[in-house]
């Protein structure tokens, strides 16, 4: 009986997803690529690209009820961590969360003396996310504006050393539209005045500065998928 019922289920299941591969093909599949003309056509900030996999995967989730991390999560952390470089990987719901949890986590008392408290100072960009500046506020912890570049929207890193106080204790800055920050000089001035470096690379994710990828230079970094 228990066969049969698991023989029934994969065969709706199995022909669910060629009903949604059809759907796909029918609604989202995108017609045939124009050819771009600079100067006329928009260039969108960001875009959703995907096809009838990852509608397949959504209903997959849906189908079996999966309402929490499970293996393909961990899978994708692994394999996420393995693409960057890196130690690990923590998948959350959002950049925004991610970016949230980054600063809290530097709060712990396992610090010590080192945690950020309430009052400490954290450099960070004069125009930026409002997800970047929202966690600084939310633990109790004050943003210190310095400027941009007009051309690459990313902090002016010769200003940053003027902004840092005896209260400095960290540097949170977003890599821009996938630019880069300079890297190097806020590694030796965070390395210079002992101060945490977090990467908000939420915008940046593939981009890469002296041949590695960014969100891999700072103490913490944030990820996001748009």
């Amino acid at each position: 009986m228990e066969e049969r019922k698991n023989k029934e289920a994969e065969y709706i299941k199995n022909e669910i997803i060629k009903l949604v591969k059809k759907y796909y093909n029918t609604v989202h599949k995108p017609s045939q690529l124009k050819k771009f003309v600079p100067g006329k056509d928009k260039i969108n900030y960001a875009s959703i690209i995907y096809d009838e996999k990852e509608i397949i995967n959504l209903v997959n989730v849906a189908l079996d009820f999966r309402l929490a991390a499970g293996a393909v999560a961990h899978e994708f952390e692994k394999k996420l961590a393995d693409f960057l470089g890196v130690k690990y990987c923590l998948l959350t719901n959002s950049g925004s969360s991610a970016n949230l949890l980054a600063i809290s986590a530097l709060t712990s008392t396992k610090l010590k003396d080192k945690r950020l408290k309430p009052g400490d100072e954290v450099i960070t960009t004069a125009c930026g996310f409002p997800t970047t500046i929202a966690p600084i506020i939310q633990n109790n912890l004050v943003p210190v504006f310095v400027d941009i570049d007009i051309i690459t929207c990313n902090i002016k890193a010769d200003m940053i050393e003027e902004a840092i106080s005896e209260r400095t204790k960290a540097i949170f800055v977003a890599h821009i539209l996938g630019n880069p920050c300079d890297i190097d000089k806020i590694m030796k001035i965070s390395a210079k005045y002992n101060l945490f470096f977090i990467e908000d690379n939420c915008d940046a994710l593939g981009s890469s500065y002296n041949g590695r990828y960014t969100g891999t230079f700072g103490h913490i970094s944030t990820i996001a998928q748009f």
